[in-house]
């Protein structure tokens, strides 16, 4: 049976790399979509949390939704933990 050829696991830049390359990126609002590729959740998810609450915060303008990148990864990061008893914030 043949090798499988390994896959590199490729690091995400640091966060200060995009901020001083992209200036504004983090207040850049992204559609719903975008917002699910960042996060892993399901657009359909973040839509029943709209409705519900309890996710990220969003923009309404109009009819349209938009997240700002910088509130998903703050939403992201307060859901970090270190372990499966730690409680965090919610």
């Amino acid at each position: 049976m043949a090798e499988r050829p390994q896959i590199p696991f490729l690091t995400p830049p640091p966060l200060e790399d995009i901020a001083r390359a992209h200036p504004g990126w983090f207040d850049e609002a992204v559609n719903a979509r975008e917002a699910a590729k960042m996060t892993g959740v399901p657009p359909a998810t973040l839509a029943t949390w709209r409705s519900r609450g309890g996710g990220p915060r969003f923009l309404k303008l109009g009819r349209v939704v938009r997240y700002r990148r910088r509130a998903l990864l703050e939403w992201m990061a307060a859901r970090e933990r270190r372990h499966t008893g730690d409680v965090g914030s919610r």
